[in-house]
């Protein structure tokens, strides 16, 4: 190759260098300013796609809203994972900004130590946290405010509610958009709304449920001895009525037929209660609210709890020095293919828990509509709630257990017209012993509603609103923050916010919780123990048949010495070598139990750790002999 040759080819590849830098620095400069908010959300929940619900909230606000957002620059020098939130969190808030048309207004603020910027972030309510040196606090929290003055303030962002990040924005929004609040009227015995405890001295928290219902409803407890449903509430929501008085009764069964909305929560177990409140009723048979139910169309299967093989919660029991991992059939963990689908209440559920569960059926020949919102599997079966009165034993329940061939519904829809659960009208209150009978109210009378189109959301599980059965809460720089770890809590506000006409606040609850569960892994741990579980069964009675007999040859004398003699040593030798060689087939059983689950985390770690390397040497050597054997054709050709 000639020198002329060389050196305009070394020209040609300087300049095609120098032609791609010119080509990538305009390539991103024109990004910059062009695509700078584009995104491509590849997670697969959507965690950083604004939902439908986000979108309806931001196009309604009418009166601006102002968010001031402070962040100390300091905070996330020393705390990198606190400047990329903040970075998230800006981010989220601006594009907030540019579908509310301007309507939601973003300031942000970095309070340096002894500003101004942080005497506003303390006036405000933010809560600073110590960065080492003395007096100098870091700030990562937010104000907002509408026309109104009604505020809302976060004193600091926490990094454990990160993947409910747009639900924690949207609610902020849309509460100050919607200042006026529908009203829930609660009936129950149990402390679900926060009240002052006399016993105590101080205020009981509301449960998690109701803490949340707060935010976008006003929540007031009825008790369940109020004569009549004050006009603002729109919405009921009744946990285990049992022994509820007639006159209640027929209020709530009037207060349907007009049009109000009732969420109902009865449990054939509630296991919450004891020991809670004094005269709670665990069982839900009550033939005053069932007088309601048939009216409506429906009713719960009495003294029945669900079992469900498929979806039964993996617990421990035991003792310290014998655990025992096993999944309890009566404590369920439902996931997404048993939620009704087409339904607004299963919007951004991943799992619920129920404990000791009912079912709810619809009435032959009922006039209203019987929508199931969640169900079990088709191997369900019913297991008397008796069953339940004592702690039983989950191996038990599990060696008992036989498959049903249908699914129960766990909660249901009714809609529909349907007529009084009282023909007669008021019911008159029982005189007390040596009184005259009241009179009948003949204003109520007059007002009295024989049939009516109802709405009602019936769910067979009380414990389900305990906060114990999905929500962890932490107490963090002095504020109690609620970690789910199951959607029961979005799926009661779903429940309301469709039942009170909002569904627009579907799409914005949480889209993720804690933990995720290995599917694959819990189907071969499951189908291992059916094969295994017999044998596993029948080699512990051995085992208890063994120590029984040994406990009987050593038995003591009355003086306490033990006396053996030759031929009950040699049996105590034989017994103890056959319960060594049986427990070492036990000890192989529950080793095969893990066979599966070993072979799968083998293979995965082989795909994870070599097949990828091994793949690119592959595509590496194909590469290279395929350039060989060009270069040797263009040779061969020469």
């Amino acid at each position: 190759m000639s020198k002329p040759e060389t050196s305009n080819r070394r020209a040609l590849a300087w300049g095609c260098l120098i032609m791609a830098a010119v080509v990538l620095l305009s390539v991103n400069v024109l990004s910059e300013s062009l695509f700078q908010r584009a995104k491509i959300d590849l997670t697969e929940e959507r965690l950083f796609t604004l939902s439908d619900g986000t979108r309806q909230v931001l196009g309604d606000i009418d009166e601006p809203i102002r968010v001031r957002l402070y962040f100390s620059s300091e905070l996330g020098e020393r705390v990198p994972l606190f400047q990329n939130y903040f970075e998230r969190v800006r981010s989220v808030f601006e594009q907030y900004a540019d579908l509310s048309g301007g309507k939601l207004e973003l300031e942000v603020f970095d309070p340096e130590p002894f500003s101004d910027a942080e005497d506003r972030a303390v006036a405000a309510g933010l809560t600073g946290v110590p960065l080492g040196d003395a007096g100098v606090n870091g700030y990562f929290g937010y104000q907002a405010t509408n026309s109104t003055d009604n505020e809302v303030v976060v004193p600091f962002v926490t990094l454990e509610r990160e993947k409910f990040l747009e639900y924690d924005l949207s609610k902020m929004v849309y509460s100050l958009a919607n200042p006026e609040k529908q009203v829930i009227g609660v009936i129950s015995q149990l402390p679900m709304v926060g009240r002052y405890d006399m016993q105590r001295g101080g205020q009981t928290p509301d449960w998690q449920v109701i803490a949340q219902a707060r935010e976008f409803f006003e929540v007031i407890s009825l008790g369940t001895t109020v004569e009549t449903i004050p006009d603002q509430v729109s919405i009921l929501l009744v946990a285990q009525p049992v022994g509820l008085p007639d006159q209640l009764l027929y209020q709530i069964d009037q207060f349907a037929l007009r049009g109000g909305k009732v969420v109902v929560f009865a449990d054939p177990n509630a296991e919450i209660g004891r020991g809670q409140v004094p005269g709670f009723v665990g069982g839900d048979h009550d033939a005053g609210f069932e007088r309601l139910l048939k009216a409506w169309g429906v009713v719960i299967a009495e003294a029945s709890v669900v079992g469900d093989i498929d979806h039964g919660r993996r617990v421990q029991f035991g003792t310290a020095s014998q655990p025992q991992v096993v999944d309890y059939v009566a404590w369920l963990n439902i996931t997404q293919n048993t939620l009704d689908a087409d339904d607004a209440v299963s919007g951004g559920i991943e799992r619920l828990n129920f404990a000791t569960a009912g079912s709810v059926a619809p009435i032959e020949g009922a006039t209203t509509e019987f929508m199931p919102l969640v169900f079990t599997g088709p191997r369900a079966m019913q297991i008397p709630a008796a069953t339940f009165t004592q702690n039983p034993n989950p191996v038990t329940l599990l060696e008992q257990y036989v498959p049903g061939g249908r699914p129960f519904a766990l909660a249901a829809r009714i809609v529909g017209e349907t007529a009084t659960a009282f023909p007669d009208g008021v019911p008159v209150a029982a005189a007390a012993e040596g009184e005259e009978a009241p009179e009948e109210d003949a204003d109520a009378a007059a007002d009295h509603i024989a049939s009516g189109r109802i709405h009602a959301v019936v769910v067979t599980d009380v414990d389900f609103l305990f906060d114990a059965l999905w929500v962890r809460v932490q107490d963090i720089l002095g504020q109690r923050v609620a970690i789910p770890v199951a959607n029961n809590g979005d799926f009661v506000l779903n429940v309301l916010d469709s039942i009170s006409g909002g569904e627009v606040l579907i799409g914005l609850r949480g889209r993720g919780v804690d933990s995720r569960p290995f599917l694959l892994v819990d189907q071969l741990r499951q189908s291992s123990e059916e094969r295994f579980r017999e044998r596993e069964q029948v080699l512990n009675a051995k085992v208890e048949e063994l120590q029984g007999k040994l406990r009987n040859i050593e038995r003591t004398a009355d003086g306490g010495s033990v006396i053996l003699t030759d031929e009950q040593r040699e049996a105590i030798e034989k017994f103890r070598q056959e319960l060594i060689a049986v427990r070492g087939q036990l000890r192989e059983v529950k080793l095969a139990l893990r066979q599966d689950i070993d072979r799968l985390d083998m293979v995965l770690k082989f795909a994870n750790i070599a097949a990828v390397p091994i793949i690119v040497i592959l595509i590496g050597l194909a590469v290279f002999a395929f350039r060989r054997s060009r270069q040797r054709g263009r040779m061969a050709a020469a």
